[in-house]
């Protein structure tokens, strides 16, 4: 009891020491205090800009800015080039890249000057694309990135973490244009797993993988249509409706999904035949594909032989104990 009394004293007498000390505050190390409605924020007017032109000619695209934040900023911008971003087809931006690519926009675009924006304030901005005299005909690509730094963090040693934001540009290169897609992959999955043609039970999901071996980004649209073992016709879905391009040198995959949202309770039985049909290019060039493959609900099947072969079973078993029955009574009616 003495030890813990102890122990009491000593833990209050400590408490009563901290709060008498004087408190120590590091200025220094602190950073400058600012106002709090500094978070910064853009709103960029066309986020994509396609345009076209000539080898040696200079052409004008518009841009509008808005700061939407609740204060001052200061526009500042950088170019660099994109590409899609695996089979997906999302923007890759290639910041600060220096590998040489054939499809970039950079050096056409000479950088602009950084400006402010009040808040709520819009800019315009006129972009001149300078195209070179020995610019290759077809597609070339490139982002221009504007990030908004707070006005109130100028001449301090804060650090503002401001993400940009783009404007991508497809700049088509008059000449000799190729547009050209090949099929790579035309298949059809499992919830996305497995492709051996052979399934137990939706969902069904098909995709398309194209493959762009031409100069010049295009856009594949169509249809894909699937069909039962009778030739009727289940279901017909859209293929790339979005509208998505498919870059130079790249792979686009676009897939579409069978399942109860599309085919309400329907079951799946038997052989099935899947095609599709996309257009692309001026004039219109057309790509096609066909695959079949086979919904056999087996666990389905195993519990139905289940119950046929016990049925079975009770019913002979059942046939045996009349059959049984009948002798019984025919026997007792012989002794009388």
């Amino acid at each position: 009891m003495i030890k813990i009394r102890n122990l009491l004293i000593l833990g209050v007498s400590l408490l009563l020491m901290q709060l008498m000390l004087p408190q120590v505050t590091l200025a220094a190390a602190s950073p400058p205090i600012l106002p709090t409605n500094i978070g910064q924020a853009l709103e960029i007017d066309p986020p994509f800009i396609e345009l076209s032109g000539n080898p040696g000619q200079t052409i004008t695209a518009q841009i509008e800015i808005k700061n939407i934040s609740k204060g001052s900023v200061i526009v500042s911008n950088q170019i660099d080039n994109f590409t899609a971003k695996g089979e997906t087809g999302i923007p890759d931006i290639l910041i600060n890249s220096k590998a040489k690519d054939p499809y970039s926009i950079l050096g056409y675009i000479a950088p602009l000057a950084d400006f402010a924006l009040k808040s709520q304030e819009t800019k315009t901005l006129n972009i001149d694309i300078n195209i070179p005299k020995n610019a290759s005909p077809g597609g070339h690509y490139g982002v221009i990135r504007f990030t908004g730094t707070p006005a109130a963090l100028t001449g301090h040693s804060g650090v503002s973490l401001s993400a940009s934001l783009g404007a991508l540009f497809l700049l088509t290169v008059n000449g000799h244009i190729v547009e050209k897609l090949q099929t790579y992959q035309f298949s059809v999955s499992h919830n996305g797993v497995g492709s051996n043609g052979f399934f137990q039970n939706d969902p069904f999901v098909f995709s398309e993988v194209f493959k762009n071996v031409g100069n010049e980004h295009v856009i594949p649209t169509g249809m894909l249509t699937v069909k039962d073992m009778f030739g009727h016709t289940v279901l017909q879905m859209y293929i790339n409706n979005t509208r998505g391009n498919v870059l130079p040198g790249t792979m686009r995959k676009f897939t579409q999904e069978i399942s109860k949202v599309n085919v309400g309770n329907k079951r799946f039985f038997g052989r099935y035949s899947a095609t599709f049909s996309v257009k692309y290019g001026s004039p219109a060039q057309t790509l096609t594909g066909r695959l079949t493959f086979l919904v056999i609900p087996v666990e389905l099947i195993i519990i139905w032989l289940i119950v046929l072969i016990g049925g079975f079973f009770l019913i002979r078993s059942g046939l045996k104990r009349y059959n049984q029955h009948i002798l019984d009574k025919a026997q007792k009616s012989k002794k009388k």
